[in-house]
């Protein structure tokens, strides 16, 4: 609240940098450590993690070609060289993020300063320490936290060179000055165009404000004329990649859509990964909006150093929406991720804090008139015009939680792997599809089980059996886990081929992900040493002998099957007569109120592969049948012991299994 309440009280020790500016780095330093493991790695990660255990020359070859990965090479030059030091932990790849995501809060600081003054900078600092877009993306092992960096340090640069060189004729002893500014302009600029090409899109930006802003200038037009060039010739071999690459897709409608594509990335910008309610997700929003439309409102006195700041800042705003929309016309895949326009972030930010100061000014200015007529409101009047403040900084850390939640994981590959290293038994397979995806699945992966990754692309046209046969095997147990199938494997291919011919074990759903389990061994000759012998004769003539059952479990589960837990049982049936009339087995777990759980009923269980009717015959031993079940779970169930029943449906008996436990 100190640090709110200042904002209106323009207290001189707040001006000074030495104060809030360190203070402002801390919090985003510590919001961008917190939680930095919360989520697992997802694809995108363990390939800048693949990539980054590669050696120099492959990195090159790969940046440079596009052919393989189609992102330039510098965020994975840089993340091997810092790997090198840190390790290839989930911290260590992530750290690299960490560092170059703070050192964007003193940068933007520094700019809105020129341009504005500390009062916006201070605003504009805090809001990007704060901003849920960037944090998560200074926790994520990917090229956005330094690609939105060198963007904005390039913008700084080239201002501090504008503002050194102004009305300069001819070059002075101070000339240095403006020519380190224009060479660090051209390489902070290359550096983010090698990170990613939409941080390219803010040099026409720049170049259509230098024009406007200063239509005499022609000095400063050519040498910026020609520090572009010198970019563009730098990028060439990368830019002639791109596009050959982006003739191979449909192309898409720029002017379709237009207010649908500029929705969708502010709700991104502003509240991103947050499960609200749709009320807040218009709301936060739409008061970003308003912040930034009230920065056209002259109420304050900026003094800026350089011209027309506020037109630079829409320009550097809309050019890059712009620009992608018109590469709609080449390929609709222009808009295809939010984090490709993270350059436009601080400028959104940036004109929401100016905003705030001409709110503020202007309620400064009523209540100033009140307070003359009444020296009692100073107090009061300090504290309101500090309120337009408060409340964009309220908007901006409402959706901040949110980001660490189960609902705003992208892909859960470490819990996954962690299931299967709990319920996976060494003579399991483990199938990874499509194969690409096998890189954030290695990551973690220390076994038990042998794992394959058979087909990147399926098509009906595809011969499964062969490779799916030689996958199966003799494994008991095949465990399928699969990821990004829209493209590879649209219609489930794979999956229909088990389904068809094996029993499902189990299937859970985390984010981004599928996994199921199938049991080509179904059929066995003798009890499992892990199950529980029992003689249960049921009158029908099934026989179960023995049983397995998952305990403790919790009521409740957000990750693989939410919201509900699920106790996994496995019963092994047998026959000692002929069974006449097929029943179907269930299992309910039951408390003192009645029951809490039941069994899931499914088409491609063990006994509608092999009915009982069967498994009796004089000449051949019955063996055992493997049953696995799952009972779905009430998600209130109390923690405590209850009772695990079996029973047929149609028939009045049930018998006791086990005692389960409830967390």
């Amino acid at each position: 609240m100190l640090l709110l309440s200042s904002c209106g009280s323009m207290q001189p020790n707040m001006n000074d940098k030495r104060f809030w500016l360190p203070a402002t780095i801390l919090i985003a330093f510590g919001l961008r450590l917190h939680n930095l493991t919360y989520h697992s790695l997802w694809f995108d990660e363990a390939i800048s993690v693949y990539w980054a255990r590669q050696t120099v020359p492959r990195i090159l070859e790969v940046g440079f070609t596009l052919v393989e990965d189609r992102l330039p090479p510098l965020y994975y030059l840089i993340l091997k060289g810092w790997t090198g030091l840190f390790g290839f932990s989930e911290t260590g790849v992530r750290s690299l993020s960490v560092f170059l995501g703070v050192l964007l809060v003193p940068v933007i600081a520094s700019l809105a300063t020129v341009l504005f003054n500390r009062r916006v900078a201070l605003v504009v600092a805090l809001l990007v320490a704060l901003n849920p877009f960037l944090v998560w993306y200074s926790q994520e092992a990917r090229m956005y936290a330094p690609a939105v960096l060198f963007g904005t340090l390039a913008v700084g640069a080239f201002l501090k060179f504008v503002r050194l060189r102004h009305r300069q004729v001819k070059p002075s002893a101070g000339d240095w000055q403006s020519q380190a500014f224009i060479v660090l302009f051209i390489l902070f600029a290359a550096l983010g165009l090698y990170s990613h090409l939409y941080t390219g899109f803010l040099l026409p930006a720049l170049g259509l404000w230098l024009i406007i802003g200063y239509p005499r200038a022609r000095r400063l037009w050519l040498i910026f004329a020609l520090g572009v060039l010198i970019i563009l010739l730098a990028y060439t071999p990368i830019a002639l990649a791109i596009w050959r690459f982006s003739g191979e897709s449909t192309p898409g409608d720029p002017f379709s859509h237009v207010g649908q594509r500029a929705w969708w990335l502010l709700q991104s910008f502003t509240v991103w990964k947050a499960s609200l309610s749709p009320i807040l997700q218009f709301t936060i929003p739409s008061i970003v909006v308003i912040y930034a439309l009230l920065a056209y409102l002259r109420t304050a006195n900026y003094q800026s150093r350089l011209a027309r700041p506020l037109f630079l800042i829409t320009l550097l705003l809309v050019v890059p929406f712009a620009i992608a929309s018109l590469l709609l016309w080449r390929n609709y895949l222009a808009f295809f991720g939010e984090r490709y326009f993270i350059v436009m972030t601080p400028w959104l930010l940036l004109l929401a804090a100016v905003g705030a100061e001409n709110l503020s000014q202007w309620v400064d200015t009523r209540m100033s008139k009140w307070q003359m007529a009444n020296f009692k409101l100073h107090h009061a009047t300090r504290l309101v015009s500090g309120l337009p403040y408060a409340l964009l900084l309220l908007v901006t850390v409402l959706p901040l939680p949110g980001q660490w939640s189960t609902p705003a994981a992208k892909e859960a590959w470490r819990q996954s792997v962690a299931y299967l290293a709990k319920h996976a038994e060494s003579n399991h397979g483990i199938l990874i599809h499509p194969d690409w995806v096998r890189y954030p699945f290695q990551f973690y992966f220390r076994g038990p089980g042998q794992t394959y990754a058979a087909f990147s692309q399926v098509t009906p046209a595809t011969d499964l059996d062969g490779p799916l046969q030689g996958v199966v095997g003799d494994h008991p147990v095949i465990w399928l886990i699969q990821s990004h199938l829209d493209g590879p494997d649209p219609d489930r291919l794979v999956e229909q081929w088990l389904a068809t011919r094996y029993p499902l074990v189990t299937e859970l759903y985390p984010p981004g992900i599928t996994l199921k389990g199938y049991a080509p061994g179904y059929q066995l000759h003798t009890l499992p040493p892990e199950a529980t012998p029992v003689d249960l004769r049921f009158e029908n003539g099934m026989q179960l002998i023995g049983y397995q059952a998952e305990s403790p479990v919790a009521a409740a589960d957000d990750l693989f099957h939410p919201p509900s837990g699920w106790v996994h049982v496995i019963l092994y049936w047998t026959a000692s007569q002929p069974i006449r009339q097929t029943a179907t087995p269930y299992v309910h777990l039951i408390g003192p109120e009645g029951v809490w759980g039941a069994s899931l009923e499914r088409p491609n269980d063990a006994l509608n592969f092999y009915p009982p009717p069967r498994w009796y015959s004089a000449e051949t031993d019955p063996g055992l049948i493997r049953q696995d079940m799952d009972v779905n779970l009430n998600p209130a169930t109390p923690p405590g012991t209850y009772q695990l029943v079996v029973g047929l449906r149609g028939y009045e008996t049930l018998f006791p299994l086990a005692q389960v436990k409830i967390r």
